[in-house]
């Protein structure tokens, strides 16, 4: 794939790719390493929802937001 071919993709046929690619790593995932970086964020945002300053939503209702906000 190339940039052009990406030129061509609607958003939603690329976040369809990039869901499919998601699930394909998580197949994998034993295999790969996580930076420290990737740890110290982690640990930012459980503290943030410790504190009630975040709140989590589902993929499907982020997926769903995403879509609409980009027609």
């Amino acid at each position: 794939m190339n940039k052009s071919s990406l030129d061509a993709m609607t958003v939603e046929e690329k976040l369809e790719v990039m869901e499919l690619i998601w699930d394909d790593l998580c197949t994998r995932a034993d295999g790969v390493v996580s930076p420290e970086w990737h740890g110290e964020i982690l640990a930012d945002r459980d503290a943030s929802l410790a504190r009630a300053e975040e709140k989590i939503e589902d993929w499907e209702a982020t997926r769903t937001r995403i879509l609409k906000d980009t027609e």
